[in-house]
């Protein structure tokens, strides 16, 4: 009875990981028109990661975005209270991009994440990488890596802002989240 039991279970819990998931979103395509969509976050395919936005076509058959291809600027979902907002960013140096994802809204700055993973010799490393929004469209990458760039770059987009400025030489970098919210409610 256990093993029917756990069988049972272990069946539904792998249907559900691998389940079609469609949700109700939006996507905005590179020349700012909004489109209401059913984007898949989940199954065993194809879904919506970093470099790509998957929604489902007239004919109910997926339509694959590929960020590189830069037709989309956008795009968002919300499951529950959860709000889910993408933005294309593109990495000049590698002539590269993806989706990251909104991590603090505000009136001043707007701040983006996604993580990458390098691996190097069997060792795996995650670290965050950052697009930073000014209200007046200016923007700035952060890598945060050992040689990474954030705290210059940090600087000069907050050149108009002294009392954050004086601030960045003591930032430690997990806690830029933190400093653009606070920045936020200035």
């Amino acid at each position: 009875m256990r093993f029917t039991l756990a069988f049972l279970l272990s069946f539904l819990s792998a249907q559900f990981l691998y389940a079609q998931d469609y949700i109700d979103g939006y996507y905005v395509l590179s020349g700012k028109d909004t489109v209401a969509a059913k984007i898949k976050i989940g199954g065993k395919k194809i879904s919506t990661n970093y470099y790509a936005l998957v929604v489902k076509g007239e004919d109910e058959t997926p339509v694959v975005f590929k960020a590189k291809d830069k037709k989309i600027g956008a795009y968002g979902y919300q499951v529950g209270w959860n709000r889910f907002d993408y933005r294309f960013i593109e990495i000049e140096k590698t002539n590269d991009g993806g989706f990251f994802r909104q991590i603090v809204y505000g009136p001043h700055y707007q701040l983006y994440l996604h993580m990458v993973s390098t691996n190097v010799n069997g060792v795996v490393t995650t670290l965050p990488h950052y697009g930073l929004y000014k209200s007046n469209g200016e923007f700035v990458y952060l890598t945060v890596h050992l040689l990474g760039n954030w705290k210059r770059n940090l600087r000069k987009i907050l050149a108009d802002n002294p009392t954050a400025l004086s601030e960045v030489e003591e930032l430690n970098k997990n806690d830029i989240p933190e400093f653009i919210t606070r920045l936020n409610n200035q």
